[in-house]
């Protein structure tokens, strides 16, 4: 029942982050919450993560993920998602390409009091700088 409780809290948290819903992130996650991105140099907290995944969202608008599996045991909830969108303003320093992208990731929740309090995300971050072209792949001709 609890894991069953702590999926639907991330489908709700996706939902959130899909729609740009600040108030409901604060109702999903824990004060303490924590969140660790892989090739970030140190974890964000509550605030810096909503703030990162509001400059996400004015970089491109029409972003959102897609559920692809979701799997929960006790108080962890893992993730396997699509993420799609496009690059309308600017992100990182990138000025806006129009190109869009679509990437796969993995997000691993850790939950307590039917919060989120953690989470882990492995994305494809270098697909991403490829498909906007401001990243070359191996092979793919400079033009």
């Amino acid at each position: 029942m609890l894991t069953e409780i702590n999926k639907a809290i991330a489908r709700q948290l996706t939902e959130a982050l899909d729609e740009g819903d600040i108030d409901r992130l604060h109702e999903l996650l824990s004060p303490d919450f924590v969140s660790h991105f892989s090739g970030m140099p140190k974890p964000l907290d509550r605030e810096q993560f909503i703030q990162f995944n509001k400059m996400v969202k004015e970089a491109f608008p029409d972003f959102e993920f897609t559920i692809q599996d979701l799997i929960a045991e006790g108080d962890r909830v893992a993730v396997r998602l699509k993420a799609r969108g496009t690059h309308m303003g600017e992100f990182q320093g990138i000025a806006a390409t129009g190109k869009q992208f679509e990437i796969s990731g993995i997000t691993i929740y850790r939950m307590a009091d039917g919060k989120v309090v953690e989470q882990w995300v492995n994305n494809d971050q270098l697909g991403m700088m490829q498909q906007l072209g401001v990243v070359h792949a191996p092979g793919q001709m400079r033009s």
